[in-house]
């Protein structure tokens, strides 16, 4: 299982607070403002709590978990790279 996470967040410094968190969590950058991270409910769960924390109002952020198959199954264009590391990052 994955989870990904999707924002849309025009405070540069929130958006930098929560690109950290999301780091610290595990979670690796596909694009801006693209993560994704091996987990499922718990994690997504987690993920949503540490966010929630430091969203504002007009703040966007959306979290799917997905399977592996359908992972594979995602089509990619241009530079697009859905790969994640076997382990996780120490930091």
């Amino acid at each position: 299982m994955y989870v990904l996470i999707s924002y849309d967040i025009s405070n540069n410094r929130r958006r930098l607070e929560i690109m950290n968190k999301l780091k610290a969590m595990g979670y690796v950058r596909v694009q801006r403002s693209l993560y994704i991270a091996r987990g499922g409910n718990a994690l997504a769960k987690d993920t949503a709590r540490a966010l929630t924390r430091l969203m504002d109002r007009e703040d966007s952020v959306v979290i799917l978990i997905i399977d592996g198959q359908t992972l594979n199954n995602a089509i990619k264009l241009g530079t697009a790279n859905l790969a994640i590391p076997s382990e996780p990052t120490v930091i």
